[in-house]
């Protein structure tokens, strides 16, 4: 999470935007974690019944990251952190890094 708070804050004035999904922990252990990390992002549970956001994504595994363009749709995705292959994608969208 430190590099994507890092991100985070470089290109937010740029009007970057992030959200971090979590399936598996409790609500109360998530916010804990946010909390204690200071995420200047939200960090939600995805607590439907069927894992909507993860199985519409086709996340099987964390962390997945994704880059999605002004319109929403997926530039990059990656299993694992990959911050080179993050940034290559956030510059495609326009970002200055």
């Amino acid at each position: 999470m430190p590099h994507l708070r890092e991100l985070y804050a470089r290109l937010r004035t740029q009007g970057f935007q992030l959200i971090a999904v979590n399936e598996g922990d409790p609500a109360k252990t998530i916010t804990d974690y946010a909390r204690k990390e200071r995420l200047p992002f939200p960090m939600v549970r995805d607590d439907t019944s069927g894992h909507d956001i993860t199985k519409r994504y086709g996340v099987q595994a964390f962390p997945t990251n994704y880059v999605l363009d002004s319109k929403g749709r997926i530039v990059g995705a990656f299993v694992g952190f990959n911050e080179e292959a993050i940034k290559q994608a956030l510059r495609k969208v326009g970002f200055k890094l």
